[in-house]
């Protein structure tokens, strides 16, 4: 009797977890795509802000260039996608985990903190400071002349350490894609030469310079998106 009310108490509580309810968490599968549409549509609003990103004069942190068309338009969709981008990292990193070993968790954790860091530290500033200084008449002479919008050192060191970090794990990971075919060869290539894109000295031009630095990368991230969603 014993046990055959405690093998009853066991599919009693068996049945409640698996019955629907409020607090019931999403499938893996349902994760797994949503995942896979953030990265994919995160990594082409990085591709089209990217592109839009107004240049003048070869700066695109000028009063000028924030003046610009495609401001704020361009800066609010990179910001839309890095958000994107990094809602859809950990679900990236457990669909690929059994596939991309230590050095793959590495250079993706470094990747998402560069991200972090940089990109999302630098479009705060960029849209909620420096977009609306330079349309102030009285406030346009406080964006740096240097192109680094606010001119300080601290936020240059931030911007800097920042995108090495990012730079580095997009190597790393991109190297691990490669080495463990955990997807196909030319996802894990153009994650690596997306790494290298950036340390080009390429003349900032408008919609070519910024598609050149966001396109290998927003391709990479999206075609991963769209395998998770796939498979």
């Amino acid at each position: 009797m014993t046990i055959t009310a405690h093998t009853q108490d066991q599919n009693n509580n068996a049945a409640d977890v698996d019955a629907p309810g409020p607090f019931r968490s999403p499938s893996w599968h349902v994760l797994r795509r949503l995942s896979g549409s953030a990265l994919t549509l995160g990594g082409l609003a990085c591709i089209a802000g990217g592109t839009l990103h107004p240049i003048v004069d070869g700066e695109a942190h000028s009063v000028e260039a924030l003046q610009g068309a495609g401001a704020p338009w361009a800066q609010i969709l990179l910001a839309i996608g890095t958000t994107l981008l990094l809602l859809g990292l950990p679900g990236m990193y457990a669909w690929l985990a059994p596939r991309i070993g230590i050095a793959g968790l590495i250079g993706l954790v470094a990747y998402a903190i560069g991200n972090l860091v940089t990109a999302t530290g630098h479009l705060t500033v960029e849209l909620f400071v420096a977009y609306p200084f330079a349309h102030d008449p009285e406030r346009a002479a406080l964006i740096a002349t240097d192109d680094s919008m606010l001119g300080t050192p601290a936020f240059e060191l931030l911007n800097t350490v920042g995108g090495l970090v990012m730079l580095a794990g997009m190597g790393i990971f991109g190297a691990s894609l490669i080495r463990n075919r955990a997807v196909p060869l030319w996802i894990g290539v153009l994650t690596v030469v997306g790494m290298v894109g950036f340390m080009l000295p390429i003349p900032a031009v408008a919609g070519i310079s910024g598609f050149i630095y966001e396109a290998p990368r927003g391709i990479a991230i999206a075609a991963i998106g769209i395998l998770m969603i796939r498979r």
